[in-house]
C-alpha cells in the first residue's frame, strides 16, 4: 500500500479520540506527524480546515479527515487493526464499540464546568454513576458488546488488537485517571470486560514504547 503523508492535529494530551489514531499508526509502523503545537492548530482553524470545529482531525496527503469513527476506520484499514471485509458484522461491532465510547464521552461532557453550573457539577456526576444513571447505562452497554467470545480483545480473538481496543483503553484510562472530578477512579472494576481490555492494551510492549516516546514529550 502506498505510504501517505499523515498528520494528526491534537493537543499534547492522551485523550482517546486522538490516541486511537496516534497509537494505532504507531502500532502498525506507519509514519505520521504529531501536530500538537497550539499555534499550528490555531493556524488550521484560521484556515477553516476543522470541519466540525472539533479536534482531532487528520490530514492525509493534504486532505482533511474528521469524525472519530471515520478516522479510526481509516487508520485500522491501513494495516490490520480493523476487521476484514470478509466479516462485515465484526466491522460493525468495531464501529459500535467506538460509537459507544463516544456516547460515554458525550454524557460526561454534558456535565463539564461551563456547561453545568459549578455548584451543580458534583450532583450531576453522582447522578450519572447511580445504578440507573446515564453513564452507568452507557458503560453497561459498552461492556456487553466487547469481548463477546470471552477473550481479551474487543472484537474477538480472531482479529486481535484493533482500533476498538485502543478506544476502550484510553477511555478507561481517562475515567480512572483522577482527571474527572467526582468520578471514582475504581469505576472500571464494575465492568470486567472493559477492565480486561484496558489491562491487555496497557501491558502491550509496543504500547509501553509508544507511551515512553509520546507521553513524555512536552
Amino acid at each position: 500500500m502506498k505510504t501517505n503523508m499523515i498528520k494528526i492535529y491534537y493537543w499534547n494530551f492522551p485523550f482517546w479520540r486522538a490516541e486511537i489514531l496516534r497509537a494505532g499508526l504507531y502500532l502498525q509502523d506507519i509514519e505520521f506527524e504529531n501536530v500538537h503545537e497550539k499555534d499550528k492548530i490555531q493556524e488550521l482553524r484560521d484556515q477553516k480546515r476543522v470541519p466540525f470545529g472539533a479536534l482531532p482531525v487528520m490530514e492525509i496527503d493534504g486532505k482533511i479527515l474528521s469524525q472519530t469513527q471515520a478516522m479510526a476506520t481509516y487508520v485500522g484499514k491501513l494495516g490490520t487493526m480493523y476487521p476484514p471485509n470478509s466479516d462485515i458484522l465484526a466491522q460493525a461491532n468495531c464501529d459500535e464499540i467506538i460509537n459507544g465510547c463516544t456516547d460515554v464521552t458525550s454524557t460526561i461532557s454534558a456535565t463539564m464546568y461551563g456547561k453545568t453550573p459549578n455548584d451543580q457539577v458534583e450532583e450531576a456526576r453522582k447522578n450519572l454513576i447511580k445504578e440507573d444513571g446515564r453513564m452507568t447505562l452507557h458503560l453497561n452497554g459498552l461492556n456487553s458488546i466487547v469481548c463477546q467470545d470471552g477473550g481479551k480483545f474487543a472484537c474477538g480473538k480472531d482479529y486481535g488488537l484493533t482500533v476498538a481496543d485502543l478506544a476502550v483503553w484510553r477511555l478507561m484510562g481517562w475515567l480512572t485517571g483522577n482527571i474527572i472530578d467526582h468520578i471514582p477512579s475504581d469505576i472500571i472494576s464494575s465492568y470486567p470486560r472493559l477492565k480486561s481490555i484496558y489491562e491487555n492494551v496497557e501491558a502491550n510492549e509496543k504500547i509501553v514504547a509508544y507511551k515512553e516516546e509520546f507521553w513524555t514529550k512536552k
